[in-house]
């Protein structure tokens, strides 16, 4: 039995599709990820599992109850938005405690936790430390100790990286990876940058235009896209006009090209080939010759 299972959910601002009859499920423990463009429903999408939208149509569903109607404090869910919102009048272990004193435990317990949550995130020395005075990486662990801090059923990240640098980035994501999984925690992560998805999630959900175009490992994302869309906006590629000559077989541009596809290929017909940079393999002895007309250096 599915943890998460979202079904059919729709939701619309002024008449146009925020979100068009998403569905998908999440088993304990998986980190996920929502990836899309700008303006593609992501957001929509984490903030009605959130209980900060309410759908159209359609239903969420968790562990078993119906959350639609649910306030957000009634969901047990933990969230971490973009601008991480600390409270700039407290210290580090009082932005990681306040969920904590919410709850109203015990103040051992809250020191405990709240310890063991800034080692875990490597700021175990800095619970004094005011967050004005802190780098941005220092600020995203922070808000990531204080989303994790009440044990939350479920954990949403809306775009928690998008405002770092590159190699920041790209250190905190595999860090968060290893984190959500020590703390066990059903994640789903909301982002625009496919390095980031494919290094974290268990499994992807590709969206356009308010519709989920593929739900997949990331493995199967990149080398099995159920269209085109999904295709390039996961990884750089070009395509190839072809025409197929049997099931197995394509002829393009730069020749017969054979193997397996995941579409049922009919003789005759013209087909796009996906073809992928890594695809490609110098042979010096081949008769063909194709001339390279433009590099670019991109490090």
């Amino acid at each position: 039995m599915a943890l998460l299972s979202v079904s059919g959910l729709y939701k619309s601002f002024s008449g146009v599709s925020a979100v068009d009859g998403v569905s998908f499920s999440a088993e304990p423990g998986e980190l996920l990820c929502l990836l899309g463009p700008s303006g593609c429903g992501k957001t929509t999408m984490l903030r009605m599992l959130a209980g900060l939208e309410d759908p159209d149509a359609g239903t969420i569903e968790f562990d078993d109850r119906t959350m639609n109607g649910l306030a957000p404090q009634q969901r047990g869910f933990g969230l971490m938005f973009q601008d991480l919102a600390l409270f700039p009048h407290m210290d580090v272990f009082g932005n990681v405690a306040f969920g904590l004193r919410m709850q109203k435990l015990p103040s051992a317990q809250v020191q405990a936790r709240v310890q063991e949550l800034l080692d875990l995130v490597e700021l175990g020395g800095l619970a004094s430390r005011k967050v004005h005075e802190l780098s941005g990486g220092e600020r995203q662990r922070v808000a990531l100790a204080r989303a994790l801090a009440p044990r939350p059923a479920l954990l949403l990240l809306d775009e928690p990286f998008a405002s770092l640098d590159l190699d920041l980035r790209r250190a905190l994501a595999r860090e968060l990876g290893d984190i959500l999984r020590q703390e066990n925690v059903t994640t789903l992560l909301v982002t625009h940058d496919q390095e980031e998805a494919f290094a974290l999630a268990d499994r992807v959900g590709v969206m356009h235009q308010g519709r989920l175009e593929q739900w997949d490992s990331p493995y199967n994302i990149y080398h099995a896209p159920t269209n085109r869309f999904v295709a390039e906006f996961a990884g750089y590629g070009s395509f190839l006009r072809g025409e197929v000559l049997d099931e197995n077989t394509v002829r393009t541009s730069l020749g017969e090209l054979t193997g397996r596809s995941n579409a049922a290929l009919i003789p005759g017909s013209q087909v796009d080939v996906l073809l992928r940079p890594e695809d490609v393999i110098a042979d010096e002895s081949a008769p063909l010759a194709l001339p390279v007309t433009r590099r670019q250096f991109t490090g």
